[in-house]
């Protein structure tokens, strides 16, 4: 039986490690670069360029429908011990930074799809429709029935179309509040004048009733004669001479 000698075993296993160092390296520099033009960067060479074109344009109607970025990474060699759904978060956070964002990975060697959505995503949306987003893409990536070209397709549509239908109901919503605060904010001006108002009235009129109550009238002394002897016979107070012609 032929051995192999420790020395020839010690070479062969640094050019493993020397290789396997190399492709992590390449596959851990997709976070280190700038993101893509056109939002894909496809390392596996998954995609025709014809369906390239095609699914750029989708991802830069969604940015400016959306108000956020989308990025679709496609790779065969993920990093060790780094699982697609951890290189999706890495490669999103590097691009992205704090701004709302989604980027779709795809490894080609396990058929395996994942997502990475920033925090304000998860603010913006339901948790539970942005998970079951997650599953359906993650069904039709696994259908091999279909070309990877044909997966490509339907996956980014189906998830930037259910993308839109959620910022239009959160907009919807959010226009509706406004009406509600706007309403209600008018009724308690409302409220607030009418109670102003009252209390003023309230006010004025206790400040009469107060005044009122201070204050004291007298009549006047009258100075009367005598009349037949009685102290207070009358008399005559004011004399009036009538003009002629009147009675």
């Amino acid at each position: 039986m032929h051995r192999m000698r420790p020395a020839s075993l010690l070479f062969r296993l640094h050019r493993l490690l020397v290789v396997a160092g190399a492709l992590c390296l390449a596959d851990g520099a997709h976070a280190q670069g700038p993101p893509p033009e056109d939002g894909i960067l496809d390392d596996a060479r998954a995609l025709s360029s014809a369906m390239r074109q095609q699914i750029a344009e989708e991802l830069r109607t969604f940015r400016e429908e959306v108000k956020c970025d989308a990025w679709i990474t496609a790779t065969s060699f993920p990093p060790a011990n780094v699982t697609v759904r951890r290189q999706a978060q890495i490669t999103r956070r590097a691009w992205s930074g704090e701004r709302p964002a989604v980027l779709l990975a795809y490894d080609r060697a396990s058929n395996s799809t994942a997502f990475s959505f920033a925090p304000e995503m998860w603010d913006r949306y339901p948790a539970a429709q942005l998970i079951e987003l997650i599953q359906e893409v993650r069904t039709v990536f696994a259908d091999r029935s279909l070309s990877l070209d044909e997966r490509f397709a339907l996956g980014t549509r189906l998830w930037t179309d259910q993308f839109r239908e959620m910022e239009t109901v959160r907009l919807r919503h959010s226009l509706l509040l406004q009406r509600e605060e706007r309403h209600f904010a008018k009724i308690v001006a409302l409220l607030l004048a009418g109670g102003a108002l009252v209390a003023a009235i309230f006010g004025y009129a206790s400040r009469r009733q107060t005044a009122t109550a201070e204050q004291r009238h007298y009549l006047p002394d009258i100075a009367v004669a005598l009349r037949f002897g009685a102290p207070h016979g009358g008399g005559v107070i004011a004399e009036t001479n009538a003009q002629s012609g009147t009675h």
